[in-house]
């Protein structure tokens, strides 16, 4: 599974890069031409590297659940609410490899919001993320059927245990690292 998830991990990176670069491109673009119009008010350095990586992890995160964009004019795909965790727990689905290698990347692609966000922003400290998380997972999830994607009930579930999963990792950071994380604050 580990091998599988690699190789995934390998292959989004060569078909997204464009994506990536250039949404991070557009990012530092539209900043730098905010703070200098006077709309923003620059930050520390740590904080706009903070922002920087945390627009890098956006980008892949809609890249990948928006990528590529299969819009037929007038169809929406589906909304699926069968649960196959439900029916995995229930005993009625044998789940191979690459069902696990799904369940573990819905859940890791959301840690990195979930530790990030708490320490780049005071107000999402802690485990204050959980709204902002869930909103962003429910808006990616509503979307996609639009985009010729597929809404899938399970991957909220796991997407939001992964923002939970990354909101206590960023627990001890902010503990035992406070001054470190009011550089990324300010």
């Amino acid at each position: 599974m580990l091998s599988m998830l690699v190789d995934y991990a390998l292959s989004f990176a060569r078909e997204q890069l464009p994506a990536l670069l250039a949404g991070t491109a557009l990012f530092l673009i539209v900043r730098y031409l905010l703070c200098r119009g006077g709309t923003l008010t620059r930050r520390s350095v740590p904080h706009e590297a903070g922002l920087a990586l945390f627009a890098l992890y956006l980008c892949a995160v809609f890249s990948l659940t928006f990528l590529p964009f299969r819009v037929i004019p007038g169809v929406i795909s589906r909304y699926e609410f069968n649960s196959t965790l439900l029916e995995i727990v229930q005993g009625t689905y044998i789940a191979g490899n690459w069902v696990w290698a799904m369940i573990a990347g819905n859940v890791l692609m959301l840690v990195p919001f979930g530790f990030l966000a708490p320490l780049l922003w005071e107000r999402l400290r802690g485990l204050r993320v959980l709204p902002a998380g869930l909103a962003l997972i429910l808006a990616v999830e509503l979307l996609q059927p639009f985009t010729g994607r597929s809404f899938d009930v399970d991957d909220i579930f796991l997407n939001f245990l992964g923002v939970l999963a990354g909101a206590l990792l960023s627990l001890p950071v902010q503990v035992l690292l406070p001054r470190q994380t009011a550089a990324l604050r300010s």
